[in-house]
């Protein structure tokens, strides 16, 4: 009886049941431009502070996983991007070099390093923005852990097999320019992982509310929801998708329309 009156319940209320009003992903702008007027922006000094908290905490081995500044006793696996790290080390003779953009202070690095421990050579170099950049160099880098403020400045010193794009590449506003330096550099592989697409025929514009239990106070950012015809479009000009997956299996919601993370593996050609 139970099952049945879940299935009689309209979606609507499904949907009402899981979606909030104050936070997540709101709004349709025309430009960064205007919607970066209502945000707070990543780069704010309070949301650093907490990550290096955090941060500091996985090191000192007080716990195990931390994702935008909570901290987790049981992290869930990432499976696609260990797989795919490993497929990719397996044609290397066993070494690998990763360039993760938009990595923090190394929440991904942390995540998926002890189960890379048995390979020949790992390099792990995060791309960031300057105060993320210097906190990282300051306290947690090491001969594995890199920091770098841009993809050129990483490739003077390394040659990375595989950039990293987690959650991370539908927050920069000129993304297709970025990809396209990307591109350029000749790095063989790409991973998109935690990527959210518009169903309507054209990306969206949106700002994500953060709730406190992330950073401590509320936060806010401007991102993209990409139309994913016009931005496999662009891919496959360069790029074979290798195969692709859901990153996880929750739902969330662009005002109330549900959505999935997606994510892609795919090599230059």
């Amino acid at each position: 009886m139970h099952y049945l009156l879940k299935q009689l319940i309209p979606p609507i209320l499904h949907t009402l049941r899981w979606y909030s009003f104050k936070y997540g992903w709101k709004g349709d702008y025309i430009s960064f431009a205007e919607a970066n007027q209502k945000t707070t922006g990543y780069d704010a000094d309070h949301i650093l502070d907490r990550i290096i908290t955090t941060n500091r905490k996985i090191v000192n081995g007080e716990i195990k996983y931390e994702r935008d500044g909570i901290l987790y006793e049981k992290p869930k696996m990432n499976f696609n991007l260990l797989s795919s790290l490993l497929y990719i080390a397996s044609l290397r003779e066993q070494e690998l070099c990763v360039l993760d953009f938009g990595g923090s202070l190394g929440t991904s690095f942390y995540h998926v390093s002890p189960y890379l421990s048995q390979l020949k050579k790992l390099e792990w170099c995060i791309v960031e923005q300057p105060n993320y950049v210097a906190a990282g160099r300051k306290e947690f880098e090491t001969a594995q852990l890199q920091f770098y403020t841009s993809i050129e400045e990483c490739m003077q010193y390394h040659k990375p097999d595989i950039i990293i794009f987690s959650a991370s590449i539908q927050y920069i506003e000129e993304t297709y320019s970025l990809l396209d330096r990307v591109r350029k550099c000749g790095i063989p592989y790409l991973l998109f992982d935690f990527m959210a697409y518009n169903d309507e025929d054209r990306d969206r514009i949106a700002i994500q509310h953060v709730p406190p239990v992330f950073y401590g106070v509320e936060a806010s950012y401007t991102c993209w929801f990409y139309n994913k015809l016009k931005m496999f479009g662009w891919l496959e000009q360069y790029y074979t998708m290798l195969y692709d997956f859901i990153s996880e299996p929750d739902l969330y919601y662009l005002e109330l329309k549900p959505f999935k993370y997606e994510g892609q593996l795919w090599k230059l050609n």
